[in-house]
């Protein structure tokens, strides 16, 4: 028997940081100017790590200059160039919201006009950080794009807002032909929307139990069990049975209470198999929710 952490959003962000930037790293070049900095992003290719690390510094500086540089590219006639000021854009300021309003009408009027994938991609990932139901009918658009990479970045921005229409637009996206674009919109409807309720919500989580992919497979367990759904039982009990053990079934376990599954976890825990602190401090704390109840 083996396990196998839960790839969260944490996890996924980093392995994703070409579209979303580095500010939660630690920075080079914090002496540098504005003009220097700009120059370095632009340098290299889409996975740059100095480049990146000059982005994840002029996001945490959040000035007005900066603000000013970001917009400047975003009217560039190079794609990458407007890329790069949506990937500045997105996390600006290090989560403090600094000049929401005009990096929010920045980003909508990118989309409203911009046509490269790859662009269309860092104005998505950006509006979902910022946060931006102003963009709702604009990334319902791109959620249709026929380029993964846009649609991809569609599903970033519509997996955090809370409006009926971008339900219904990851819906159709958790049954995307793109592994990735099912992916996030599964962990969108799963995990980010878990307050969201509807069957036909439920029905598209049920939909990806049939996945190959241990990741989406996971969302869509760990998301239906969340919301007490019979069909999450049956697999939850396969996995914990199974030779690969997962935390998503792990918290499918302790969202469901069946008791059925308390000796499996024991027997989890008894195998010894390989496994690393994360995984055994879930376990331990869901066998103990276990015998709280």
């Amino acid at each position: 028997m083996w396990w196998l952490q839960r790839e969260g959003a944490g996890v996924r962000a980093a392995r994703t940081r070409s579209t979303q930037g580095l500010m939660s790293l630690p920075g080079h070049g914090e002496d540098r100017s504005t003009e220097e900095l700009i120059h370095l992003a632009l340098e290299g290719d889409e996975d740059d790590e100095r480049a990146w690390e000059a982005i994840g510094t002029l996001q945490r500086r959040g000035t007005r200059d900066v603000l000013d540089a970001a917009l400047r590219l975003l009217g560039s006639s190079s794609a990458k160039a407007r890329g790069r000021g949506a990937d500045i854009l997105g996390q600006f300021g290090a989560g403090n919201r600094v000049f929401s309003v005009e990096r929010g009408d920045a980003l909508v009027d990118l989309l409203r006009r911009e046509r490269e994938p790859r662009v269309l991609l860092a104005a998505g990932v950006a509006l979902g950080h910022l946060v931006e139901p102003r963009a709702l009918k604009e990334l319902i658009g791109l959620a249709r794009h026929p380029v993964a990479d846009a649609r991809y970045g569609a599903v970033h921005g519509l997996a955090v807002l809370d409006a009926p229409e971008a339900i219904e637009a990851l819906i159709q996206l958790s049954s995307d032909e793109d592994r990735d674009v099912r992916d996030w919109a599964t962990f969108g409807l799963g995990t980010l929307r878990e307050e969201c309720d509807t069957p036909q919500l439920r029905d598209a989580l049920a939909a990806r139990l049939g996945e190959k992919d241990s990741e989406i497979f996971g969302e869509a367990l760990a998301g239906l069990a969340a919301r007490k759904d019979p069909r999450a039982v049956g697999p939850t009990r396969a996995t914990l049975c199974g030779a690969r053990v997962t935390v998503y079934a792990l918290e499918a376990a302790a969202s469901l209470g069946d008791p059925s599954f308390y000796p499996l976890l024991l027997a989890i825990r008894d195998a010894g198999g390989p496994a690393d602190g994360y995984f055994l401090g879930v376990l331990e704390d869901v066998i103990s929710q276990f015998e709280r109840r």
